[in-house]
């Protein structure tokens, strides 16, 4: 079977208004993928593998008429069938559209060989068939609603007529029912949406980030690229992206960018202490409304890397404002898992707690992580992570912190001692 597709175009009202619209015709897509669960453009039903409208007229007040592209719309019998949406806002009735190929298209928009959405050869509308025999399975039908609707119609909804001897131009007629004001009709034809010409938004329209999904150890950096397109696939440059990062914890982390020529740009930030789980947003509407793109980023605990012993004990001042007492001892090696003790006091808070694992220890000559599983009170299971710092090389006075997934002690000078020693 011959397949080759598309079109493009304007519209005569019964307010007399008639314009054509020129378009280039663009070769065959020979890859099919999968459209998006959430079109842009819901006047078209789902039809084969579209969820809605590839392509979208919207027409205006005084005959004017703009056009969309949805770039998550493939063809929608995977070769390059597209299926077309109209939205009235025009103020009156529209009774039809009048479409014309560029000069010397290849194929024709109108050189139909009866694969249309109503065909049969991919899941189409329960109400079909829309049109006659001159349509060729290609109509579709109006309604009322800037919604598409698949139900059955009085025959025929839609009819092709004025159809040049090479079959370059045409008239699609809306009949039962027209188009009313607000409402919406759609239709498919021969060419891929690469056939409409111009197509300039300039507009956000879909925000992408990469990578989508992704692990880190704890506290390290996380760089997200956000890509803004506009309703032609086009980059958007100068679009700000505003980034929201939410943390299983409920800590929320805000930034943004500026997009390049390319469309792009980048946002980078700190992981948490403990593992969780992000939740990424980048919106490019203004004041971060959408269109928004979503990412997720795991943080996991570190691979074990230290040869050593640490040692510590002392008090200090916590963040709170209370004197806390601490105490432990913990080793790793390469044979070995890690090991070790860890007692922490806040009176102050009510707070005691009491490692039962330690899962991972990283340290260098000045400092040391120590990550595991304690008690608080005696009961739960709640994940910590203390650093102790030993700057016996470069002078100062040791210091102490332990973070566990509701307490935060903050970093402080000690009064007492901590040594780590490679072994």
């Amino acid at each position: 079977m011959d397949r080759r597709k598309l079109f493009r175009g304007l519209t005569t009202m019964v307010i007399g208004v008639f314009v054509a619209v020129a378009v280039a015709v663009g070769a065959a897509s020979t890859h099919p993928r999968t459209a998006s669960a959430a079109p842009l453009f819901t006047q078209c039903p789902p039809v084969g593998l579209d969820t809605g409208c590839a392509v979208l007229i919207t027409l205006g007040p005084g005959g004017s008429m703009t056009t969309a592209v949805d770039p998550t719309q493939p063809p929608f019998d995977g070769v390059e069938d597209t299926l077309v949406g109209v939205q009235n806002n025009s103020g009156g009735t529209v009774t039809s559209i009048n479409l014309s190929g560029a000069s010397g298209a290849s194929p024709a928009i109108f050189d139909l060989d009866n694969d249309g959405l109503c065909a049969g050869y991919v899941p189409g509308p329960a109400g079909c068939p829309y049109g006659d025999g001159a349509s060729q399975n290609y109509a579709g039908r109006a309604t009322n609603t800037p919604v598409g609707s698949g139900a059955a119609t009085t025959f025929p909804a839609e009819t092709y007529t004025n159809i040049s001897a090479d079959k370059n131009s045409g008239t699609v007629n809306f009949l039962n029912p027209t188009i009313p004001n607000g409402g919406s009709a759609y239709f498919s034809l021969e060419g891929p949406t690469s056939s409409f010409a111009p197509c300039s938004s300039g507009v956000p329209a879909t925000v992408m980030l990469s990578p989508l999904t992704g692990t880190n150890p704890v506290g390290t950096q996380h760089t997200v690229t956000a890509t803004v397109n506009d309703l032609c696939s086009a980059p958007v440059s100068g679009a700000t992206v505003h980034f929201t990062v939410t943390e299983t914890t409920g800590n929320v982390i805000t930034g943004m960018c500026t997009t390049g020529a390319a469309g792009t740009c980048t946002f980078t930030y700190t992981g948490p202490i403990l593992p969780a789980t992000d939740a990424i947003s980048g919106c490019a509407g203004p004041s971060g409304a959408p269109p928004c793109g979503a990412a997720t980023k795991a943080w996991v605990l570190p691979v074990s890397a230290c040869n050593g012993d640490i040692t510590y004990g002392g008090h200090m001042t916590a963040d709170n404002g209370d004197r806390v007492n601490f105490g432990g001892v913990a080793h790793s090696d390469e044979a070995n898992p890690p090991s070790g003790e860890e007692t922490f006091i806040d009176m102050g808070a009510n707070l005691q707690v009491h490692s039962t694992g330690i899962l991972a220890i990283t340290c260098s000559a000045e400092k040391a992580d120590i990550y595991g599983i304690a008690t608080e009170n005696g009961t739960g299971s709640h994940l910590f992570r203390i650093e102790v710092t030993d700057p016996d090389s470069s002078g100062g006075a040791d210091t102490y912190w332990i973070v566990l997934d509701n307490y935060n002690s903050g970093s402080h000078p000690i009064q007492g001692n901590v040594e780590i020693h490679s072994t």
